[in-house]
């Protein structure tokens, strides 16, 4: 469990979240104009 903070209350969460600079494995979305989406979409970007 990962203990976090939004808007100063603490908040848990079920399982743990990645450390930095962890790599994301690639996924497939579909955007809201259909169009496929992929990690690749979003380098660079956070």
């Amino acid at each position: 469990m990962a203990d976090i903070t939004l808007k100063g209350n603490a908040i848990n969460t079920i399982g743990n979240l990645p450390n930095k600079g962890t790599k994301a494995k690639d996924f497939n979305l579909t955007a809201v104009d259909l169009s496929k989406k992929t990690l690749v979409d979003f380098s660079g970007k956070k």
